[in-house]
């Protein structure tokens, strides 16, 4: 696949099958894209034998001649170039692998993504693509153009197979439902990575204001009204906001002072195996209730819904944000100091409870398509940034040039972390870190690249909070995944629109019993059925 496909690639490719595209696969009767070789099945994409008698089943270089790989991913607004990252260009030397990047811009990739799977122009691997359960059953499972990864990861990826079998829930999370593996994950064992959001308060503001802490929902909006009408910045302006909500999206899986889980990254509980979407439940209402009392009276950020980050970003350079949510404490290194973690809030659930965790893996990382030219060498290439060498090297550049061991523990380098063009543009000149999705490892030890002390700190706080069982989406059978698609693309769609007219009071709640019947007719209680069935299968 040359660059200018994946630049102009047509809006009518939409209607061309996946299946049935000009590419290197060809398509059965079946639908299933084969490569032409022996012994492989339907429904199972074997992988090509190598045409390179120089592969190195270990050490450096990974080929004694130097060969290209494509590479198709999703760039973060902060990378550089990725062939001008240190990282890759180091790593070619290391390797002997010359990787075509073809980066897209995150803006519009799910529909470029689209295409280039209908096009079937497939690279030889897919980095940073964020490749959805959906997706991984619709192109894996489904239409085979992404290979079946068992056999390579068990003999050339020694590194990624140790997690895998340390971690068996981080393997499960990458099985398909037909019990194969197509992608390989993001790992993050890391303390801080055990949850996403962490939420954060300006202690500078309450110290000014004389206020403690809240520890109820109740205290809280007395806290934000407090940062409304206190001037707590001292500039003699209204321009404090007191509650900084990043994006529509991010309201799911804050509500846990009203009992709402979160698992399967979604808006879901989960008791006694029992799964539940509970965008109908009366809790659900509750909440929304308490954020259009908070937006009303102009405690949470008036432009929350209009999802602009830049804005966000410039709101908490500014420190205009009396309380947010964040994962990490990167993007305001300039008065993180002003900011630390405190307790779940408790409401009407009665309970100290924070829902936002993650599984250890995140799937979609990276993939090989059914016809990459070398496989082996492809999975040898991703492996090394598992092991904990190629995890450093991946995270931090190389040491003496981009960091330094300080105590046992890796530090960028102070022109990397006072940059005037901002940490995370530095950093993105080095590796793929800022936007997070790559394939690699976060640990305690790694972690430190986005986690600062006072992440760590606030991340400490929340865990005694966590779930006990947390679940990740489980794969659907391809038979239910078009039903899943259809569901979940409406619904989501719907949900987003109708959750931002109530918090916003575009409408009001006696629009409620429609919502909900809306959902209904959508198919959210099918969309339970499903994953029940699908979470059952795995047990």
């Amino acid at each position: 696949m040359k660059k200018r496909h994946v630049a102009l690639l047509s809006a009518a490719m939409l209607t061309v099958s996946a299946v049935t595209g000009c590419g290197s696969g060809t398509a059965n009767s079946g639908g299933q894209a084969q490569t032409d070789v022996p012994g492989s099945t339907a429904g199972e994409t074997a992988a090509p034998e190598s045409a390179d008698s120089t592969f190195n089943a270990e050490g450096f270089p990974i080929v004694e001649e130097k060969i290209t790989l494509t590479a198709y991913g999703s760039k973060d607004q902060n990378h550089a170039p990725w062939d001008e990252m240190t990282v890759f260009q180091k790593y070619e030397e290391m390797s002997n692998i010359h990787m075509d990047f073809q980066e897209v811009p995150a803006d519009g990739f799910a529909e470029n993504k689209q295409l280039v799977f209908a096009s079937n122009e497939l690279p030889d691997v897919f980095l940073r693509a964020g490749l959805t359960a959906n997706e991984i059953s619709t192109y894996g499972v489904g239409s085979g153009q992404l290979m079946v990864l068992d056999d390579l990861l068990e003999q050339y990826a020694p590194n990624i197979s140790r997690y895998f079998n340390e971690y068996p829930s981080i393997r499960q999370t990458c099985v398909a439902s037909d019990g194969h593996i197509y992608t390989i994950p993001t790992i993050d064992i890391s303390a801080t990575g055990r949850m996403d959001f962490k939420q954060w308060i300006n202690t500078k503001w309450l110290d000014h204001l004389g206020l403690s802490v809240p520890t109820t929902i109740e205290e809280f909006k007395d806290v934000l009204t407090a940062f409304r009408d206190g001037d707590p910045n001292g500039n003699g302006e209204h321009d404090e906001i007191p509650l900084g909500i990043r994006e529509p999206s991010s309201v799911y899986q804050l509500g846990g002072a009203f009992g709402l889980g979160y698992q399967m990254r979604d808006t879901y509980d989960i008791d006694d195996g029992i799964v539940h979407n509970w965008l109908c439940d009366d809790k659900f209402k509750d909440y929304l209730v308490y954020l259009n009392e908070l937006y009303s009276e102009k405690l949470l950020w008036q432009d929350y819904y209009k999802n602009d980050r830049p804005a966000w970003r410039s709101n908490l350079a500014a420190e205009l944000f009396g309380a947010m949510y964040m994962p990490y404490s990167d993007v305001f290194l300039n008065c993180e100091q002003d900011y630390a973690g405190y307790e779940p809030l408790i409401g009407p659930a009665g309970v100290k409870y924070w829902p936002d965790v993650k599984t250890g893996a995140t799937v979609g990382a990276y993939a090989l398509s059914s016809t990459c030219s070398n496989p082996e060498a492809a999975i040898r290439w991703v492996d090394y940034f598992y092991g904990d060498e190629g995890a450093l090297f991946f995270m931090f550049g190389i040491e003496g040039e981009n960091y330094t061991i300080v105590d046992g523990m890796p530090k960028l380098n102070d022109e990397i972390l006072n940059a005037e063009e901002g940490f995370m543009t530095a950093l993105g000149k080095i590796a793929m870190v800022p936007g997070l999705g790559f394939p690699s490892v976060l640990t305690d030890k790694t972690d430190s690249v986005l986690a600062s002390s006072i992440t760590k700190e606030a991340a400490k706080v929340l865990e005694p909070y966590l779930p006990e069982v947390i679940y990740a989406k489980p794969p659907v059978s391809p038979d239910d995944m078009d039903r899943v698609v259809a569901i979940e693309q409406d619904l989501v769609t719907y949900r987003d629109e109708a959750v931002t007219k109530f918090i916003v009071g575009e409408w009001g709640f006696d629009m409620w019993d429609d919502y909900c019947a809306t959902l209904e007719q959508i198919g959210i209680r099918e969309l339970e059925e499903i994953y029940q069935k699908a979470i059952d299968a795995q047990q």
